[in-house]
């Protein structure tokens, strides 16, 4: 009977973390691989492979939220591996953008997500990695250090060059637009 009881708390509490998680680990899987998707499937297999190896799973202080975004990490770097000669383009699927009653709204949100998608291109790949993993995944700098291999102090500097880096394209391409609208004001008679 005593078996049976730890069966029941162990499912109980896989079925918390993937309540607490499923959605944090589709939207990192999603601005990886652009496609929501994808990332539903990709993220059902996560958690498909963390009740194979929860077993496995040993606690050394690192969260077990971590351990699941190490797995999601894994899957999409495999899954942009072996369909690296499919060129798929950021977002494209429509039902990324949450239908609401006000399409001027969707319009905007949808490329202002591009244009952050572009924007995110011209990161490195550990950049673009902590990027995923703090705002789109909303793990701490701890948790994201466990998953990225790497030390607390690295990830704060690689998120702080990340968003430097992304605040000078932005930046540019703003300049870029007001230049623009300025030379078009000044041509007018």
């Amino acid at each position: 009977m005593q078996g049976s009881d730890q069966e029941r708390q162990g499912a109980a509490a896989l079925s918390d973390l993937f309540e607490a998680n499923y959605e944090r680990v589709v939207r990192y899987i999603a601005v990886r691989t652009g496609s929501r998707d994808l990332a539903e499937d990709l993220a059902s297999e996560v958690f498909l492979r963390a009740v194979e190896k929860i077993d496995t799973f040993q606690w050394r202080g690192i969260p077990i939220q971590a351990w699941l975004f190490r797995i999601a990490h894994n899957l999409a770097v495999d899954h942009l591996r072996s369909n690296s000669h499919r060129k798929s383009s950021p977002l494209e699927d429509a039902d990324f953008v949450a239908s609401t009653d006000n399409p001027e709204a969707e319009v905007l949100q949808t490329l202002q997500r591009e244009e952050l998608m572009k924007v995110m291109e011209t990161l490195t790949p550990g950049q673009r990695e902590i990027v995923s993993l703090r705002f789109f995944g909303g793990l701490t700098s701890t948790e994201a250090a466990a998953v990225m291999k790497r030390s607390n102090g690295a990830v704060r500097e690689l998120q702080s060059s990340a968003l430097k880096a992304m605040r000078r394209v932005l930046d540019s391409k703003n300049q870029g637009s007001v230049e623009v609208s300025l030379e078009a004001e000044e041509r007018r008679p």
